[in-house]
């Protein structure tokens, strides 16, 4: 069994290794080092805390992209080998279960752990410019390998449970939002009802429920070494607690990976039509659109489920206002607008990255982009179906979203304002189309680069696309027009799609032509 656990470690390490992406990615940590230290020059020049705002920029950081490394990562861990029918036979070649997912999960640990050390000797210059001590360096490290390990095995459950890629990237995507948002959206509702309304009991377990969540979080664990040292040690409750979900969640995926495997088998093989949860409806006229659609982001059952949970949770909001205020309205008022706002429009951000970097891939991975070209359909249009098809996929979250800016504007708009919003909206296009870029020539580090570029990105295109507005403002009134602030954001976003989005689709479309004819 470790013979075959070994082989498999040192193959999938090998693979990786070979590729060039993971060396670019760790290159690209590094030059993020060195950027973020001169913002940290720039934003404290003359202080003699430079080293703090320095490291605590870094530290975030790689918090959300250990986030999005695990999503992308290790949530394929096992469903790579689904996907391609290679599972039974690494089970007919003698590897025990826990061969499997130890061989699978720990080649990619390494590769992740090692964009943690990458970073390390930078790490030190905190020290040397101030305000950080090497003992609170080591114990953020502490923390955040912690946070990897745990998120890589509760990835890897996902990806043992699920039959495929997809759908293990959603479970995880889904997981990482609520573990993130559930204590603001709490501390909202404790805040809003009277203590009168609910149970005792259930207003106890409420108050303690953010305290309880925020025992495994990276970014309260990193808050606390930099800036209350003194009041903690060098490892917390969150490192061991991370080490024992994160084994717990091994064990489970190693216990269960047969039977899962098994079921998985039978339901594509054995199950016919008269056995599906739901029917599968007749073919649309674009029929890439169709099966992307129904196949890879999960049909209308999926759907529904999004549709009918942002319904729910915008209900719950409305129902919260309304037993603290005792006024019924539709409207949320407050933080109630805002973090309603927050939870849909990161459900949105995870969707958009999911699909962009794997509905292409997904053909990669299984072979097919061939057989597709070979279709009467030409490249454009394929990329197009494809692309509309996930585009009704995130239907629900993009309308939740849209509906809470338009009926909660005030409140949302209290915090962020519009300009904001629609930055965001321009990013998060720019980062799904650099996601799909990706997705045609990596195996597994599409989403890490895309947040890396699309945080050095951010500095480059925030500044032109606040500024265009005020431009087109100022050009039409020394024309004697005043126009709607709508109109010079549609400018905008029209530069943008012309000087940057459409060479990125344009790439995409040469990529795609490229490896199909390969």
């Amino acid at each position: 069994m470790m013979s075959g656990t070994t082989a498999l470690f040192v193959w999938t390490l090998r693979a990786d290794s070979r590729s060039v992406w993971p060396h670019v990615v760790r290159g690209g940590f590094a030059f993020m080092m060195l950027f973020t230290l001169s913002l940290a020059w720039t934003n404290t020049f003359g202080s003699t805390r430079i080293g703090l705002r320095y490291f605590e920029t870094i530290c975030y950081l790689n918090i959300l992209l250990i986030s999005v490394a695990g999503i992308s990562y290790f949530a394929t861990a096992v469903t790579e080998e689904k996907d391609a029918g290679t599972l039974a036979l690494l089970q007919l070649a003698g590897l025990s279960p826990f061969a499997i997912t130890l061989g699978k999960s720990t080649s990619r640990l390494v590769s992740a752990l090692m964009l943690l050390a990458v970073q390390v000797p930078f790490s030190f210059l905190a020290v040397t410019l101030g305000g950080v001590l090497w003992q609170q360096l080591l114990a953020a490290w502490a923390a955040l390998a912690a946070w990897l390990i745990l998120t890589a095995n509760a990835a890897l459950l996902a990806s043992a449970r699920c039959a495929t890629s997809g759908r293990a990237a959603a479970i995880a995507g889904s997981a990482a939002v609520v573990f993130f948002v559930l204590p603001a959206v709490t501390r909202t509702t404790i805040t809003a009802i009277p203590a009168s309304v609910l149970p005792k009991a259930v207003m106890t377990v409420l108050r303690n429920l953010p305290a309880a969540i925020e025992v495994l979080s990276p970014a309260v664990r990193i808050d606390t070494i930099l800036n209350d040292w003194d009041k903690t040690s060098f490892v917390s409750t969150q490192f061991w607690l991370s080490l024992l979900l994160a084994t717990l969640c091994f064990g489970i995926s190693t216990l269960r990976l047969t039977a899962w495997a098994r079921n998985a088998s039978a339901t594509d093989s054995e199950a016919g039509p008269m056995k599906r949860r739901m029917p599968i409806e007749r073919c649309w006229r674009l029929p890439l659109m169709w099966r992307d659609f129904h196949f890879y982001t999960g049909g209308w059952p999926f759907f529904a489920v999004k549709f009918f949970s942002g319904a729910a949770v915008y209900t719950a909001f409305v129902v919260i206002q309304y037993v603290g205020t005792n006024q019924w309205s539709i409207s949320l008022d407050g933080d109630f607008g805002w973090t309603a706002m927050l939870i849909f429009a990161s459900v949105l951000t995870v969707e958009v990255l999911l699909y962009s970097s794997g509905s292409l891939f997904s053909e990669l991975r299984q072979s097919t982009q061939a057989t597709i070209a070979m279709t009467p359909c030409s490249p454009t249009s394929i990329l197009l179906q494809k692309a509309a098809g996930c585009v009704v996929a995130i239907l629900p979250s993009a309308c939740w979203s849209l509906l809470t800016l338009c009926i909660s504007y005030s409140s949302v708009t209290t915090l962020v304002d519009m300009d904001t919003i629609v930055v965001w909206t321009l990013m998060l296009a720019f980062s799904g189309h650099v996601a799909a870029l990706l997705s045609l020539c990596t195996r597994w580090a599409a989403l890490p680069l895309t947040v890396l570029i699309s945080f050095f990105a951010f500095f480059i295109i925030a500044g032109p696309v606040l500024t265009i507005p005020d431009v087109v403002d100022r050009i039409a009134i020394t024309h004697n027009y005043r126009p709607s602030r709508a109109f010079a954001w549609a400018i905008t976003a029209f530069w943008t799609w012309l000087f940057t989005l459409l060479p990125l689709q344009l790439w995409i479309r040469d990529q795609w032509i490229k490896l199909s004819r390969q």
